[in-house]
C-alpha cells in the first residue's frame, strides 16, 4: 500500500492511500482531491503537473512524459500526474492553478496603485 500527500499552495495537505503501481491522477480522483486535468489520463493536455521532489518512489518518466514536459521540467521535478506510478509514499506539490494565479496578481497589481 503506497500513500501520497498532496500539497496545495493554501498549505492544506490531503493524504489518499492507493494500491501499489497507481497513478497520482487516480490517487487524486480516489481522494476527491482537486487535481486539474483535461485529457482523462492521456498526457495530452499537461494540466495535470504536480511537483514531486523526491522521485525515488515513483515511476521513472517514459517517452511520452519526457516529449510533453521536456528536460527544463524534468530537472525541476515536475511530472505528470496521469503518468507516474507510484511505488511508495509520495509528496506531491499541487501548483498554483494559472488562471488564479494571473488574477491574484492582476488584483495585488490593482491594489498597490
Amino acid at each position: 500500500m503506497a500513500q501520497v500527500l498532496f500539497s496545495h499552495t493554501d498549505g492544506k495537505v490531503d493524504r489518499v492511500n492507493i494500491r501499489d503501481g497507481q497513478t497520482i491522477l487516480r490517487a487524486a480522483k480516489q481522494g476527491r482531491v482537486s487535481l486539474r486535468h483535461k485529457c482523462g489520463g492521456q498526457a495530452s493536455c499537461t494540466t495535470c503537473k504536480v511537483r514531486i521532489d523526491n522521485q525515488e518512489g515513483v515511476s521513472t518518466p517514459e517517452k511520452k512524459e519526457r516529449m510533453k514536459l521536456g528536460d527544463v521540467q524534468l530537472a525541476n521535478n515536475m511530472r505528470l500526474s496521469c503518468q507516474t506510478k507510484v511505488y511508495q509514499s509520495v509528496d506531491a506539490h499541487i501548483p498554483e492553478d494559472p488562471y488564479k494565479a494571473r488574477i491574484r496578481k492582476l488584483l495585488e497589481a490593482e491594489r498597490n496603485q
